[in-house]
């Protein structure tokens, strides 16, 4: 008699599988279990070991239980829809409870991101009998909001403390406009609060842009904002390495997740992103993209490629990267490759087999990016949050996050070759410190601290926001929208086709007072009687 085998179990994430859906899928399948606290993609663990050929469908749960003590309605099957799955208890008591280093951390950072910190926090909401009044502090010093904690940011999970950063998000709000994009957090591990495990990590909120290889997705509810996209974590033990891990934290907004076909009708791929899904790959040409697990660039040398060793002050975003973002056209993205069958030289130096791509090989996987480089969102507030149990003895963390913050705003306009920009100021315009805010921050001592650097966000700015060409005599509408209302943004058009004989463009500004901002819809017309390109440029007078 012959007995059929069992199916081996597949601990593989296919190309075709849509992540996102993937991931809701999952949610409704195990979140009637109130032990489950997110879902995720990530490497399988075995034995408290890592199985660095094996990604799994993630179950986290606060606790993890024998099987005899689990309802049998809520046993994780050992795989789901095709995909093997594990169960990881994020704060168990093998979590890391200190920094590691940051490529060291990856999965630390991973399970971190997958954590559904809303289903937390009203967890932790609903055990303590609803809402709890806050009885601590939250005051703004110069241009980082300090948090002093009383008691109830904190909770605790298998022993180890952690942060409740939706409490920490909404506490920051009750002082603050829903004007952010983006909030970043700090914990002053030297006066009560934890490290957080050692891992810096982004959690998505909202998304609705098309094209990028990660499908809709909104929590701004459970924040209560209107306006927030993520909230970052950035690990104190990552600060040496401060441009690579901000970039890559704040790039995690739009990727890596994108895949790509080979041919129009070809298989989806995505052996280019590591995994399969969140960072670019080793062996991907990512131009020193921050987005990837590693500390090389590939450059080509003959018939092989030296594999360069990069610090964090090289990180730049790649062309892909920034197509992604949405401030690169499509057509200036140009060429990137993948290798296989690496194989050492001498030294450095590789032999590899080497796949062209270009932007068409991610358009026939993903579809056109909705919204386009015309439209598309260039300027965002990013808000620094220090969380700390000692308000008169946080000063020395908050004048380091002061100037680090002062450092992002430039290497995100240097990363993105100056076509984004990053407001990290409190409120819409900057604040100043008060005699009695210094005394209460610092004990008296450090007089001058936290004085409102100058920097470019004060000055004029101009820039490039979108470009096109126009038929003879075409007239044609734009729009850019999310622009900040009490910005003074002033609008010019110029043509970049050289022609003679009198003007040949013309355009009309009009404006829109929207929920996201100020809309501006530019009206351009090409008054001579052949195609003209043009350039629209805006400066801004804060």
């Amino acid at each position: 008699m012959a007995v059929a085998s069992k199916a081996k179990i597949a601990y593989k994430i296919p190309a075709e599988v849509d992540i996102t859906q993937l991931l809701k899928q999952a949610q409704e399948e195990f979140y009637d279990d109130p032990n489950v606290i997110g879902v995720g993609i990530g490497h399988r663990r075995k034995g408290g070991e890592t199985q660095p050929k094996d990604i799994a469908l993630i179950v986290y749960v606060e606790s993890k239980l024998a099987k005899n003590k689990v309802a049998k309605n809520y046993l994780i099957p050992k795989s789901f829809e095709g995909i093997g799955t594990d169960v990881v208890a994020p704060f168990g008591p093998d979590a890391p409870k200190e920094s590691t280093g940051f490529i060291e951390g990856r999965q630390h950072s991973d399970d971190m991101s997958f954590i559904d910190w809303p289903r937390l926090h009203q967890k932790w909401a609903l055990e303590a009998g609803g809402g709890v009044a806050f009885q601590g502090s939250v005051q703004d010093f110069g241009d980082i909001c300090v948090i002093e904690d009383d008691g109830t940011l904190i909770q605790t999970i298998n022993g180890q403390p952690v942060v409740d950063f939706v409490r920490a998000y909404q506490l920051f709000r009750s002082q603050h406009p829903d004007i952010y994009d983006f909030v970043t957090f700090f914990t002053d591990s030297a006066n009560g609060m934890p490290p957080q495990g050692g891992s810096s990590w982004y959690r998505f909120v909202f998304n609705d842009t098309q094209g990028i290889g990660f499908g809709p997705f909104n929590q701004r509810a459970a924040y209560g904002s209107n306006k927030l996209q993520g909230i970052m974590f950035l690990n104190q033990g990552h600060f040496s390495a401060w441009r690579y891990v901000m970039l890559q934290e704040q790039g995690h907004r739009w990727g890596a997740f994108a895949r790509y076909r080979d041919s129009a009708a070809g298989p989806l791929q995505n052996d280019h992103m590591l995994a399969g899904w969140g960072h670019w790959a080793l062996n991907f040409d990512d131009n020193k993209s921050p987005m990837d697990y590693d500390i090389y660039d590939w450059v080509e040398s003959g018939n092989n490629f030296e594999r360069v060793t990069l610090s964090s002050d090289e990180r730049s975003y790649a062309n892909l990267d920034l197509y992604l973002m949405g401030l690169l056209g499509q057509e200036e993205v140009g060429d990137f490759y993948l290798l296989s069958n690496v194989s050492p030289v001498s030294g450095n130096t590789f032999s590899a087999n080497k796949k062209l791509l270009n932007m068409q090989n991610i358009l026939w996987a993903e579809g056109v990016r909705d919204p386009s480089v015309a439209t598309s969102q260039k300027l965002f507030k990013n808000a620094f949050v220090v969380l700390t149990g000692d308000m008169g003895n946080v000063h020395d963390l908050v004048d380091r996050v002061d100037f680090l913050r002062l450092d992002f705003e430039q290497d995100f306009y240097e990363a993105t070759k100056t076509l984004g920009r990053i407001d990290t100021t409190i409120g819409p315009l900057r604040l100043d410190l008060t005699p009695s805010q210094i005394q209460q921050l610092t004990s008296g001592g450090y007089a001058s601290l936290h004085r409102h650097l100058i920097s470019f966000n004060d000055l004029r700015i101009t820039g490039r926001q979108f470009g096109g060409t126009l038929a003879p005599n075409q007239t044609q509408r734009w729009f850019t929208y999310g622009w900040p209302p009490q910005w003074q943004v002033h609008w010019s058009v110029l043509p970049t086709t050289v022609a003679s004989g009198g003007p040949k463009i013309a355009w009309d500004v009009e404006t829109e007072l929207a929920s996201s901002g100020i809309t501006y819809w530019l009206t351009i017309k090409n008054l001579s009687n052949q195609p003209i390109s043009f350039e629209a440029k805006y400066s801004i007078t804060r």
